[in-house]
């Protein structure tokens, strides 16, 4: 297809934003829309060259396959080796050969359904991988497998107009499969092909349904689609389910764009050009900058972010002119595909091949230190775990009589340790990861829903009618579940009150959380341990990269006002409940928040396994935290 240059405009722009996303400049909440330009581009480009060929009886879908593999996969490959290379030097052991497995499932196009398993785009846990980005690289070569064939069946037994409608009835299914998976499957609608495709056909359906405007037309349709993206950009956030209905506006806007085709300003901006131009490169490389800085807690830091944004911009340009100019567009198309085959099974060894050497040969990573992740399980007491449907930790810690009941999601587990310092005898654990301590609630991921449901009602009844007298300590990460300030799969809400932080949610929540207090309260003393901080990132993976990138030993803390601030609304529905149910709040910010720091490690040591559960070191400085509580026992 010709150049276009407003096309390659709308890179940069695609481009921009979602780099701005990632480093978290104010403004571009919704910079991932960009995601969304470039599908729409994609499906433009491509339907176009489909189509033309198959019009002019000289389509090849060999040919076809070979350009894209000379498109994406040698700047792909570079990132990969690059990132290997730093792997092996840098990063932890665990999270060398979980990069090492990134890196083959990028490599074969299907990180998509990796990152699908492991949970919502947005979370944090995800933002620690290297190559999180490459999801949108794996649905669009989905797509580029697919699409000809699809438009090669269309046409042969169709033809060209019936082809067209079939393409409009496509894009309306997969439009309506995004707006209601968006709402019942929401990681799956964000992630895979299906919910997506639409984008794409809707820029095939803007090459196949050309319109013919007028100058002053073309002006409005270009102005209307740079604001309705700059709005999408703007107002749009992590907070929205996506793709589904809101896709509409980015993917129009782009479309309107497309359609304008007029050499204005926006189309003409040299700086557009060169950043249209070496967008692909940049989307590559900014990523894993992006990880570099939150795993290092630097992602805060004005220097440290535009360094890394203006270091994104010049990796791209480099691996243009280096990588992507590069590639050779002379040989055959089964010589093309045969060779980025080979490159790319070449890589997948070599990668296999390193995660097997250091897994056996950990010592062959050169000189340094791999502290490694603290061990989850706590070896200050034996437990004894059962199963049981829910998925859910339901053990007995230590020996002797029960004396103490905890309850509550995965933090009843990993700060179970801090109870049993100061209990002499057994305690029973009852924990379910992701599980607010209530019974009436709706979240995006309905079958944790249930089961977080049923699992609380089961131990309620127990509580009814068993153990009468022992303490129970409820335990809860409630930002989790309530903080406005964060998107995620827990995120909870109540009929009539869909929007968390507002009034009416506060309301809701404190009423069904003071059920479950006062229910257990009738035959139970309660203890309502206040929300344990969390950290901005993974405490150990931030502990090795500074002592292997800048050869120091740099604690990991946040500011006691900043916890105060994320468990605003959980503190307030803990003192509410307490007051009207008659238990006891235990406060731990004491202890892991001396003078108004709350800490990440101490000494270089880490205190907790990830960003939020405490592990024995954590613990450790808990102790005597719930002496007071087992004392009359």
């Amino acid at each position: 297809m010709q150049f276009r240059k407003n096309i390659n405009a709308l890179r940069a722009l695609a481009v921009l934003a979602v780099v701005l996303f990632h480093f978290r400049i104010p403004g571009f909440d919704g910079g991932f829309v960009g995601v969304d330009i470039f599908f729409v581009i994609s499906g433009f480009l491509m339907t176009g060259i489909i189509v033309s060929g198959l019009q002019q009886q000289k389509f090849s879908l060999l040919g076809f396959y070979a350009s894209r593999a000379r498109r994406i996969i040698p700047a792909l490959l570079t990132l990969c080796v690059a990132l290997l290379i730093f792997g092996y030097v840098y990063l932890p052991l665990d999270d060398f050969r979980e990069a090492i497995r990134t890196i083959k499932s990028s490599l074969l196009f299907s990180s998509n359904f990796l990152f699908a398993k492991d949970g919502n785009y947005f979370d944090a846990p995800l933002h620690e991988n290297w190559l999180l980005h490459t999801w949108s690289l794996s649905v669009e070569w989905q797509f580029y497998l697919l699409y000809p064939l699809l438009l090669m069946g269309l046409f042969k037994y169709l033809g060209a107009r019936a082809s067209k409608i079939a393409l409009i009835v496509l894009a309306a299914i997969s439009l309506g499969a995004s707006v209601y998976l968006s709402i019942t499957q929401p990681v799956f609608a964000f992630y895979m092909l299906p919910t997506r495709a639409w984008e794409m056909i809707a820029g095939g359906l803007a090459f196949v349904f050309p319109l013919a405007l007028s100058r002053r037309n073309s002006a409005l349709f270009e102005g209307a689609g740079l604001l309705a993206i700059a709005l999408s950009v703007a107002f749009f956030s992590e907070e929205d389910l996506w793709p589904g209905y809101l896709a509409l506006l980015p993917v129009i806007g782009t479309l309107l764009v497309i359609y304008s085709n007029r050499q204005s300003l926006f189309s003409r901006n040299e700086i557009l050009q060169f950043t249209g131009s070496i967008s692909y490169s940049v989307y590559l490389w900014h990523w894993p900058l992006v990880v570099l800085l939150y795993l290092c807690g630097l992602l805060t830091s004005w220097p440290h972010v535009l360094g890394a944004i203006a270091f994104s911009l010049l990796l791209g340009a480099v691996s243009y002119y280096c990588v992507e100019s590069k590639v050779s567009r002379v040989t055959t198309a089964p010589r093309t595909l045969f060779k980025f085959a080979a490159l790319v099974v070449g890589v997948i060894g070599l990668s296999a091949a390193t995660s097997s050497l250091v897994k056996k040969y950990p010592d062959a990573r050169l000189a340094f230190v791999d502290l490694g992740q603290p061990e989850y399980t706590s070896k200050l007491y034996p437990q004894e775990c059962y199963p049981n449907r829910f998925a859910a930790a339901d053990c007995k810690l230590g020996t002797g009589k029960i004396s103490v009941i905890l309850f509550g999601d995965s933090h009843a587990q990993s700060t179970a340790a801090a109870v049993q310092m100061s209990n002499p005898q057994a305690a029973l654990s009852w924990s379910r990861g992701g599980c607010p301590p209530l019974l009436n609630f709706e979240m995006r991921d309905k079958d944790l829903q249930d089961k977080c449901r049923a699992f609380n009602e089961e131990k309620l009844q127990v509580l009814k009618t068993d153990f009468p007298g022992v303490p129970v300590v409820l335990f809860s990460r409630a930002a989790l579940y309530a903080d406005p300030g964060r998107s995620n799969n827990y995120r909870i809400h109540f009929p009539g009150s869909p929007h968390a932080g507002d009034a009416a949610f506060v309301d809701a929540y404190i009423a069904e959380y003071s059920k479950t207090v006062c229910s257990i309260a009738e035959n139970h003393p309660v203890y309502i341990v206040r929300p344990i901080p969390e950290m901005p990132f993974s405490v150990y993976k931030g502990l090795n990269l500074n002592q292997r990138l800048f050869q120091q030993t740099a604690d990991i803390s946040i500011p006691l006002s900043e916890y105060e601030k994320r468990n605003r609304i959980a503190n307030y529905t803990i003192e509410a409940a307490a007051k009207r149910c008659h238990a006891t709040v235990i406060d731990p910010t004491p202890y892991l928040c001396p003078a108004g720091t709350c800490m990440g490690s101490k000494d270089g040591v880490a205190l907790y396994f990830d960003d939020n559960h405490l592990v024995d070191a954590g613990n450790q400085r808990l102790k005597d935290l719930f002496k007071d509580l087992l004392k009359p026992i």
